[in-house]
């Protein structure tokens, strides 16, 4: 199981039998919970970090590197800076603190852009107070 997740989307990536094909995968996905079965067997069911949207979220099946897998995409349904997944699945696959600092800097940048489109952060080096999405402009 692999793990990726931005501000506002997380991406799971579920190997599955080399001749798993779309008919044999069913996926279910609610608002804070994910359940994949292949022929049957289930192989992964879990409760999620936090809330999804689930009718904007979905799955499919791929070859990544040779191996075949679902890739199941999440659209979180809160997506600010302050609500920082540690994990897309609670209690596995947690960043550790460095993975978590960078994470939150990362989405604090994207904060920053969306608020002031016509700058560019990209190379910007983020420092001072940022967890929890960073100071409060009122």
């Amino acid at each position: 199981k692999a793990v990726v997740s931005t501000q506002s989307t997380g991406t799971l990536h579920v190997a599955v039998p080399a001749n798993t094909r779309g008919r044999d995968v069913q996926v279910s996905i609610q608002p804070q919970r994910i359940t994949c079965a292949v022929a049957g067997a289930t192989i992964l069911s879990d409760q999620l970090h936090g809330a999804i949207v689930t009718d904007e979220s979905t799955w499919t099946i791929e070859e990544e590197e040779g191996v075949r897998i679902v890739r199941i995409f999440l659209v979180k349904a809160i997506k600010t800076p302050q609500n920082c997944w540690t994990s897309l699945l609670k209690g596995s696959c947690q960043a550790d603190l460095v993975t978590l600092d960078t994470m939150q800097k990362r989405f604090l940048q994207e904060r920053y852009q969306r608020e002031n489109p016509g700058f560019d952060f990209s190379g910007a080096e983020v420092t001072g107070q940022y967890q929890n999405g960073g100071p409060q402009f009122e």
